[in-house]
């Protein structure tokens, strides 16, 4: 990228090389899917989708492109083998310092530095490209358990965290085999509408 400041909206294209995750997780069986989602697409329906998924990013210092959203989106593509993808650009950040443009990221919750096991984690553990985002079961149990109407999608800050934080609570492994993960969806989406959920982001109940 140039040194041209971005509009807030603006539409461009990217290589999925150069984009900087802020979450080092993903949950790979919701990749999966996505990645069946978008193998189904006709061929000339396929750039409408792309548009429609289109990856929001914010712009960092030295023009660095940061996905704020559609993580998994942009993994399953990777794993499609596409490299140049839309791209929605949210704010352009480009005239921070770095530690200006991290104190906005974390004050405006645009980042989300957990690892696998829910442990929080120093931002330079931040994976340094789509590819290095790593597997955590609880969030494809979380967006299996929201698909199956154990609670609703809502706009709020992480709530796919929130849930699969609340998920790893409750529900214990392994989830390694199609078997142990249909048990253990059937049991998140019991837990999403017991009491024990109230308060979450969708939160549903009986």
């Amino acid at each position: 990228m140039g040194t041209t400041t971005l509009a807030k909206g603006s539409k461009l294209r990217a290589p999925i090389a150069e984009l900087r995750p802020t979450q080092i997780t993903v949950g790979m069986l919701h990749v999966k899917r996505k990645m069946q989602t978008t193998r189904r697409q006709p061929e000339d329906r396929l750039e409408a989708f792309f548009d429609k998924h289109r990856i929001h990013v914010v712009v960092g210092p030295q023009h660095v492109l940061w996905v704020v959203d559609h993580h998994h989106w942009v993994r399953a593509w990777h794993e499609l083998g596409f490299e140049i993808i839309p791209v929605f650009v949210r704010k352009d950040l480009s005239d921070r310092s770095e530690d200006e443009f991290w104190e906005y990221m974390l004050r405006r919750h645009q980042v989300h530095p957990y690892d696998e096991h829910g442990q929080r984690q120093p931002l330079s553990a931040l994976p340094r490209s789509v590819a290095g985002m790593r597997d955590d079961p609880y969030r494809s149990l979380e967006a299996f358990a929201r698909i199956a109407g154990g609670y609703r999608r809502v706009k709020q800050a992480y709530p796919d965290f929130k849930w699969a934080d609340f998920f790893r609570r409750e529900i214990r492994g392994p989830m390694g085999n199609p078997e142990c993960f249909a048990y253990a969806l059937a049991l998140a989406v019991k837990a999403a509408r017991s009491p024990k959920a109230r308060g979450l982001p969708g939160y549903i109940g009986k």
